[in-house]
């Protein structure tokens, strides 16, 4: 491994061709915690004080369009649709928008009948592993056919039929676009999909406000007459929780998996004693949560920890440096412990940047951890040299997770 006080150790991170990124980051939060790269014109910030800084840092934002390689949407309608973010908070206005409305929306009422759909979907993928002794793809057969369904019935996309596969295609798509990193082509495919998404979404809007109905999208309409809420803006808040509640939550759900896999004291811990699923999905996202990094781009120049930060440098934000950093978790941080205190882990963000969908990412995955406990045989073994990987430009990630349910 190329020596951690060379960039190239963290170029080769970042460009996905380290499948584990934890020794280099490691490496790097000891001797350069705020660390230029060149080769990809950002700040790498690994320390968890630094992060959780500039977190909640107002001279950065999460807004691409203050990056200064931000290159504006060329496919015709995409404009309308990805310039605003209806979650990013500003000084002016730390609870933004959508914020306002998914916090409005999330009735008690409503977060329960999102738990529930969430349980028939993972029920329905959950009941064709049982009793299978072959090698099964939980990636393939599980954590991504789940995750894709559920999105689209919290929302309220008709289940059963064309309109789901196709939100299902659409919303893979989109997700691309929360990576700093994309070619022309990447780009404008994600555009294409947008534009699509939008429109079919603004449709279901529409129809919500003539005929409310049992799911987000309604839960959204009503919420938006105390908010103010245009159509629009209801449009560009679904495509946002549709963009990064597809493709994360699998990824997510696949690492824990994995970690589960690799620790079998942990899992079989886990297994004897249901009532630590909610603290292992916090250690599991602490120890790994398939994001390397968090984009943030900045909005003036400043000095920081000895740094010059110029405006419109794209600074980010290392989720694992952060979270396994043995200043906060002293008791030897890259191990899993589901019984560890995570209180300081910044898994979901900080601050007014804060993911306002982590309560419903918390049930899906305690859902589906809960299920893979009861559909796992006790001998099953991990094919950890079968696993296929892919290089996203953040990390390498995984295509596929073939465990043996045979032993």
């Amino acid at each position: 491994m190329p020596n951690p006080t060379d960039p190239s150790a963290l170029l080769l991170l970042i460009a996905g061709s380290a499948l584990d990124p934890a020794p280099i980051i490691a490496e790097q939060r000891e001797q350069d915690p705020v660390c230029w790269l060149p080769g990809f014109d950002l700040w790498f910030v690994t320390r968890h004080e630094d992060v959780r800084l500039l977190f909640a840092d107002p001279r950065l934002t999460s807004d691409p369009r203050a990056h200064a390689g931000y290159k504006a949407p060329t496919v015709a309608g995409a404009e309308r649709w990805l310039t605003e973010m209806p979650f990013r908070s500003t000084p002016a206005d730390p609870l933004s928008l959508g914020r306002r409305l998914i916090m409005a929306a999330l009735t008690p009422r409503a977060a329960e009948r999102t738990a529930n759909r969430i349980r028939e979907v993972v029920d329905e993928y959950a009941l064709l592993l049982r009793g299978r002794t072959d090698v099964v793809d939980l990636i393939r057969e599980f954590t991504a056919p789940v995750c894709s369904a559920v999105i689209g019935r919290i929302l309220g996309v008709p289940s059963k039929g064309a309109d789901e596969v196709r939100f299902q295609q659409l919303a893979r798509r989109v997700a691309r676009g929360v990576r700093p990193f994309l070619s022309d082509e990447q780009r404008r495919e994600t555009e294409s999909a947008s534009v699509e998404m939008a429109e079919y979404v603004l449709q279901l809007v529409r129809e919500r406000r003539e005929k409310p109905g049992e799911d987000m999208i309604s839960d959204l309409v009503q919420a938006s007459q105390t908010t103010h809420a245009s159509d629009e803006e209801i449009v560009g808040i679904v495509g946002a929780i549709a963009s990064v509640g597809t493709g994360t939550p699998s990824a997510a759900c696949a690492r824990a998996l994995r970690a589960l896999l690799q620790n079998p004291s942990q899992l079989e811990l886990l297994r004897s004693d249901r009532a630590l699923l909610p603290n292992a999905i916090e250690e599991l996202m602490r120890y790994d949560s398939a994001l390397l990094l968090f984009p943030r781009y900045a909005l003036e120049d400043f000095e920081f920890r000895g740094r010059s930060i110029k405006k419109g440098q794209l600074v980010a934000l290392s989720l694992i440096g952060a979270n396994r950093d043995p200043r906060v978790f002293p008791d030897n941080p890259d191990a899993v412990d589901i019984r560890r205190d995570t209180t300081e882990a910044v898994s979901y963000g900080h601050g007014s940047h804060y993911c306002p969908g982590a309560n419903i990412a918390r049930v899906e995955l305690r859902l589906m951890l809960d299920a893979a406990l009861d559909f796992l045989p006790l001998n099953a073994r991990l094919l950890e040299d079968k696993i296929r990987w892919s290089s996203r430009g953040l990390a390498s990630q995984m295509k596929s997770l073939p465990v043996d349910f045979a032993g």
